[in-house]
Parts: C-alpha cells; structure tokens; sequence
C-alpha cells in the first residue's frame, strides 16, 4: 500500500465518527463483488483463452445527508477487483487470478421513495484508490502470487449507479461500478488502452 492511499484512507476514516454524529444517518454495508476487466484479452493474447469473473468481497460504511426524498451518500468501501484468466494449451491449464484491490470513495446522489418498504436510486462518482495490484497463477496445483504494483495505476476514477430497498434499518442493495481510468501505467504512451476495471457488487446493510 502506497503512503498517500495509507494517508487518505487513515483522513477518511477519522473523518467518518465525527461527520456522523452531525448528520441524518450512518451504517455499515458489505457483500459479494463479481469483478470484470473486458480489455484483458487485448493484452493477454494467447490462444483458448478466456475470460470470467473475479468473485470477492466489498465492506465498509456510510454517511447520509438528506434533503427530503434526495440526498448525499458519501461512503469509504473495500472493494475487491479484477478478472479471472482461463488459459488452455498442450493438454494443460492455468487460471489466473488478476487481483486488483481498491479503497473506493463514492460520492453519490440518492433519490428515495415509498414509506415502510423504501426502494432508492443512487448514482455518482467514485474515487478509488488502490491497496493492492497481484497476479495470482494457479497451474499443476502449485499457485505463484507475482506483485505487479508498479505497473498499475494507484488511482480510479469511476461511475456508479445502482439501487436498493429498505425495511427500517436494514437494506439490500444492488450496484454497478465502471471504471474510468485506464489501469497500467503509461511509459512514452505505450500502455495498451480501454483496460479498465467494471464490477457488479450486491450489498447489504444496517442504518443506524
């Protein structure tokens, strides 16, 4: 982890006990991440391969500022992303696991309706910063980890949009996150592009 995530994250997290007290609503959300990178391919060419979802974990918490049925969620999430690499040759495979994990900071627009059952839609920009940037091969049921953090880029920009239903405090939710900023580094502009990270999470959580 980079010192200037270390530092942002260490602000964000501080921030979140004091803003809170202040504010409408707080809480915690977590879940599953079905992670994608659909340029992978332009950059791993080989022959019978293919591509899946990278499946991980998202968690963190929330504030909600409310202006009537509108309002402003910012959040702090640790969200797992990436892709999983299927390649077949000579009788062989490998999987590879391309592991790129962020601390996202989504600032979103949250619209609310209904009373008891609450469905919402949200949407807005994320700011990601990344914690960690592995490639992990599995192949003659040995698995190598490689860190390729140098060769990644430390910050995302990136849109979400998404909704949810609530029943008192708890709520579950369903959301989008696609990226923005393209992810390896560029050296004399020779970085291949539109390589982007494109992750589907469903949540769940409890307002306090």
């Amino acid at each position: 982890m980079s010192i200037r995530t270390l530092v942002a994250t260490a602000c964000l997290i501080a921030l979140l006990p004091c803003s809170a007290a202040a504010q409408d609503s707080f809480g915690v959300k977590g879940g599953m991440t079905f992670g994608d990178i659909p340029k992978i391919g332009d950059v791993i060419d080989e022959l019978g391969t293919s591509t899946g979802q990278r499946i991980g974990y998202a968690a963190g918490g929330f504030l909600n500022f409310g202006f009537g049925g509108f309002s402003i969620q910012p959040e702090v999430l640790y969200t797992q992303k990436g892709v999983k690499v299927e390649v077949a040759g000579g009788g062989a495979s490998a999987t590879t696991r391309i592991k790129t994990d962020f601390i996202d900071v989504p600032i979103l627009a949250r619209y609310t309706i209904g009373k008891g059952v609450r469905a919402y839609f949200l949407a807005g920009p994320s700011f990601d910063f990344r914690t960690k940037a592995v490639i992990s091969t599995l192949f003659g049921g040995e698995e190598d980890d490689e860190d390729v953090s140098d060769d990644v880029e430390s910050f995302e920009l990136a849109f979400v949009f998404g909704g949810g239903i609530e029943l008192g405090p708890f709520l579950a939710e369903a959301r989008w996150s696609e990226g923005l900023t393209n992810l390896p580094k560029s050296e004399d502009g020779d970085s291949p592009e539109g390589v982007k990270t494109r992750t589907f999470l469903l949540l769940a959580g409890f307002r306090f």
